[in-house]
């Protein structure tokens, strides 16, 4: 979310570069720093610190934002493993880096700007498209930030924003480069092709044992290596699971009816339409038109505007930020047009399209609502309650499916699992919890110990008991011989093809044609259509295509296809220019896109150098104690 609202900060040229250039500085290569004690400041830069606690702020929303696209909630264990903590901090070290060079440079943004700069963003604009007070406190409440931080965070944006722009604006290429590079990066390639595929080789002979073991040595763990294995059991109790058991007499619903009732009212609301004006003039000149018999499409046509501009939805009273508006809108009946009313932004005329009257509630409108959420309420602590009978229970050392029986509980067996959570037919088994802290939990433990309790972010509580366990292994030589031989005559044929490739387009860049050798196999050379730099597809793999693009017209090369096993071998056919595609729009969109390319390039050097100028250093040790709650975890 910060970064959303950076991006609806101030200025356009700062966002396109920040957030996807310091990325790519490889954090881990600053000087580390190493203390002797664990100090929850992750990096330094400058006289500046990045504290433990806004690096967890800033990765945990990371992780949730990650996490829609995996459709699951990430861990910071899965986040690390994917780099997420590093891209990160790497943000982060590159941002700060900008903020304390600013401010030496004396750059900076006064109060007003600022001000100005938030009232401004789309993030905190209300229905009717202006700053509002109630959606500025919620968003911010949402995404756990405070309006000092906010102010404060602003207010870097933009004195940062000051200092980019001066590196990256202006950056325009000249025309015979930006021409030179569409022609090339724009150049289309045919040629003729075979594809040679592995039956056109000998198949070697079974490989002697020396050969056999060398090749197990070299490649066994790559091709048979076998991951840990454990089977769990695990019991998890969450308020909703307690909350199904509860019962709340209905005394008790109506009381908390009467105190919840207002909640449950569904005040007047308003379909409105809203059209400003500049002056009063105009809006009364406007209004005079409805009286003749102009339509509020009409006006707002007139106007240039499309229904998405002029109308507003379906509003409350508090909805709306003008009071004025607000009392003109909710005294019009169904279909009228209030007068000219003054707005913060100038003069408007408001149409209520539809009046939707209040609605009061009933007791058995609401009382399922009311008994799941008193309900819910209460299971915490019921929660509680039930979750030290469960440690008392399994402090007898029964395992943990008996020890709970008596509490008519039940743990849900897994059977043997990856880290991952794929079973040994590589699918997830459907009693696996979705909970990936649970997964972590059964193999953090010993089997035969009694892993301690363990707590959800939503409050539940679980606990795992381990079962069978197969460690990680890489079969022994013997236990796998027939599909070690069989790897290695694949691979050994695979590399016989590319020999056969690579003297058959020697021979027809040494002068025979290719349709010449290719009789000798039984085929017919076939035309490519115009090949493009960089693409690939299922017969022409990238290496194929970037080697026929490395040579010239007639002569020849090869490259593994695509999608299989086969090669081909191809000779260049004609050369079509970039120039034919070199119009004048799309020239000037391509260099649009050197210029920014460019200015990444600047902006790149740029932070890399202010961020060595600054000393900067990352405290792996905190990295991992913030993320981990344990010093020299997290694999720093």
């Amino acid at each position: 979310m910060l970064e959303q609202l950076r991006k609806n900060a101030s200025g356009f040229v700062a966002q396109i570069f920040i957030g996807l250039l310091v990325l790519s500085f490889a954090v881990w290569g600053i000087n580390d720093i190493f203390t002797g004690t664990v100090d929850t400041t992750v990096a330094t830069v400058g006289d500046e610190d990045i504290s433990g606690e806004l690096f967890m702020l800033e990765y945990r929303r990371e992780l949730q934002q990650r996490s829609q696209s995996f459709g699951r909630q990430l861990s910071t264990a899965e986040g690390q493993a994917l780099g997420f903590d590093r891209r990160v901090l790497d943000q982060m070290v590159g941002r700060t880096a900008l903020d304390v060079t600013a401010r030496n440079l004396g750059l900076a943004a006064g109060e007003d700007l600022v001000i100005e700069d938030i009232r401004n963003d789309p993030a905190f604009q209300g229905p009717t498209g202006q700053f509002d007070a109630q959606t500025f406190q919620q968003t911010l409440f949402a995404n756990g930030i405070s309006e000092a931080f906010l102010v404060d965070d602003r207010r870097r944006y933009i004195a940062r924003q000051q200092l980019v722009e001066a590196v990256s604006e202006n950056v325009d290429m000249p025309d015979a480069y930006a021409a030179a590079l569409f022609n090339v990066l724009n150049e289309r390639r045919k040629a003729n092709y075979v594809v040679l595929t592995p039956e056109m080789v000998p198949a070697p002979a079974d490989p002697d044992e020396t050969t056999l073991q060398n090749f197990y040595d070299v490649r066994g763990q790559a091709l048979f290596r076998e991951p840990e294995y454990r089977s769990f059991s695990y019991l998890l109790l969450t308020p909703e699971t307690v909350a199904e058991s509860l019962e709340i007499p209905d005394d008790q619903l109506r009381d908390e009816y009467a105190v919840r009732k207002a909640e449950f009212d569904q005040v007047e609301r308003r379909v409105l339409e809203q059209i400003s004006y500049p002056t009063r003039e105009e809006a009364e000149a406007a209004r005079a038109g409805l009286d003749e018999g102009k339509t509020f499409a009409a006006l707002a046509d007139a106007q240039g505007l499309e229904p998405g501009d002029y109308q507003l939805g379906t509003l409350t009273r508090r909805d709306i930020f003008s009071e004025d508006i607000a009392e003109a809108a909710f005294s019009l009946g169904n279909g009228e047009v209030s007068q000219p009313v003054e707005g913060p932004l100038g003069w408007v005329l408001i149409r209520a399209a539809q009046v939707i009257p209040a609605v009061e509630s009933t007791f058995e409108d609401v009382k399922d609502r009311l008994r799941d959420d008193l309900a819910l309420d209460r299971a915490y602590d019921e929660l509680f309650d039930l979750s030290n009978q469960v440690e008392d229970a399994r402090a007898g050392g029964l395992p943990l499916a008996q020890a709970v029986a008596d509490l008519n509980l039940e743990a849900t067996q897994v059977p043997p699992v990856t880290n991952a959570g794929l079973g040994r037919d590589g699918r997830r088994p459907d009693n696996l919890p979705v909970h990936e802290d649970i997964i972590a939990a059964a193999f953090e433990a010993q089997p035969g110990d009694e892993a301690p309790m363990g707590e959800l972010a939503d409050g539940s509580f679980f606990w795992v008991e381990v079962g069978e366990v197969t460690e990680a292994r890489t079969p022994p030589l013997e236990e796998v011989r027939a599909r070690l031989i069989a790897s290695w005559k694949e691979e050994e044929r695979e590399a016989a093809l590319l020999r056969l490739a690579a003297d058959l387009a020697a021979r027809v860049n040494g002068g025979e044609s290719l349709r010449s050798v290719a009789d000798e196999f039984g085929r017919t050379p076939l035309e490519t259509p115009a090949l493009q730099r960089g693409m690939s597809n299922e017969t022409f793999s990238r290496i194929a295509v970037n080697n026929l693009f490395s040579i010239g017209e007639g002569e020849a090369t090869y490259g593994p296809v695509g999608f299989g096993n086969s090669v081909v071998l191809l000779q260049v056919a004609d050369i079509i220019s970039g120039e034919e595609g070199q119009t004048q729009d799309a020239l000037a969109g391509f260099r649009q896109q050197i210029n920014q390319t460019v200015s990444g390039d600047l902006m790149y050097q740029y932070v890399n150098a202010v961020r060595q100028d600054l000393d900067a250093r990352v405290n792996p040790q905190a990295v991992a104690y913030v993320i981990g709650g344990d010093e020299g975890t997290g694999g720093y």
